[in-house]
């Protein structure tokens, strides 16, 4: 399946604040964005976000998550293997200038990136995942909780 790591040769517009109705009303594909805690990672929570998935998909919409062997990001590059997908993954560098927030700098850029974020999210809401959600509430983006 197509996979990058960056983001960089790919056009970066998108109508700002869009929903999915609005994607499919201009014809235009949208980026998915799946994240979520790695607690979460039964075949139950997987095929919770198999469900939340094909009810956002349109045909030519990408992926992009960040990696984690665990939970929903493990489900997004199944989905994408799965699929045929192209997918975008953020991997944190742990040992670049952002030392321990490597994982804050990759959940900024699944926000940036995402038109829509879906999020398996824990029973205590904290960690990374929490994180991607505020930032893409912030940039105004539509979030689905899983």
């Amino acid at each position: 399946y197509p996979r990058h790591t960056s983001t960089e040769d790919r056009d970066s517009w998108r109508p700002a604040n869009s929903c999915t109705d609005s994607w499919r009303e201009l014809g235009m594909s949208k980026v998915i964005g799946i994240v979520g805690t790695r607690r979460r990672d039964t075949a139950n929570d997987k095929l919770a976000c198999l469900v939340a998935f094909d009810k956002v998909y349109e045909i030519g919409d990408s992926i992009v998550s960040g990696g984690c062997p665990k939970g929903g990001d493990s489900f997004a590059e199944w989905i994408a293997k799965a699929r045929g997908l192209t997918i975008t993954i953020h991997y944190p560098n742990w040992n670049g200038p952002a030392k321990r927030a490597a994982g804050f700098v990759r959940n900024t850029k699944i926000a940036e990136d995402c038109d829509i974020l879906l999020a398996l999210v824990a029973e205590d809401r904290k960690g990374g995942t929490e994180d991607t959600i505020k930032k893409c509430i912030k940039l105004g983006k539509q979030v689905v909780l899983i």
